[in-house]
């Protein structure tokens, strides 16, 4: 669909940094670029707004929205709770083999040379394979756009750097283990746990 595309298209600039906060989208480059008609632009627009990457200010225009402290932790804490949901479903579904991919995933978490990006593309992948686990297929696809949006905001420096990476190893071993034992209620109460302690770790950045 024409509003897919341009969904895509605007929410790549945000996401890559070609465009920086409190740019000024010129709606009409847009258009042409895609080669689609507005309506389906101004869809996407109004999508984006509400997922927290813009902000439309009627007769003035549409801008890259600087991140709000406390639209960040709010949506931060609705992770917690969604993965916290999934992760409880997926400790009675997922797979043996799955299990030794997230087993894969913590050693090469493990490696003392991994630079922060590195730990954190490892990271997301470790949560997304739980999340599939729990084959909750529509609670992932807004699980998806609330992901996207907190990796927009978060820094993977101070969330995977130093003590607070050893603090995110351990937990995730925790969560691992509880997947393994098929401890539904221990997997859920430990990543909520986790991810209210990552949702303030987020916070603090914007204080």
């Amino acid at each position: 669909m024409k509003i897919e595309v341009a969904y895509k298209y605007i929410k790549e600039q945000i996401l890559t940094d070609a465009w920086g906060n409190d740019t000024a989208l010129n709606i009409n480059e847009i258009i042409k670029t895609l080669n689609i008609s507005r309506t389906p632009v101004n869809k996407a627009l109004r999508k984006l707004e509400h997922e927290g990457y813009l902000s439309i200010i009627p007769q003035v225009g549409v801008f890259v929205k600087q991140p709000d402290e406390k639209e960040v932790y709010e949506k931060m804490l609705v992770c917690a709770t969604i993965d916290a949901l999934m992760t409880s479903h997926a400790a009675l579904k997922i797979s043996e083999e799955r299990l030794l991919y997230l087993e894969e995933l913590l050693v090469k978490m493990e490696e003392p040379t991994l630079n922060y990006q590195e730990y954190a593309e490892l990271n997301i992948e470790f949560h997304t394979v739980i999340l599939h686990a729990s084959e909750l297929d529509y609670i992932l696809d807004i699980t998806r756009e609330i992901w996207d949006y907190l990796h927009y905001v978060s820094s993977p420096y101070q969330l995977f750097s130093g003590e607070s990476r050893k603090l995110s190893q351990t937990e995730h071993w925790m969560i691992y283990n509880s997947l393994k034992e098929r401890d539904s209620n221990m997997a859920r109460t430990i990543m909520e746990k986790h991810m209210e302690r990552v949702a303030e770790k987020v916070k603090d950045r914007f204080k």
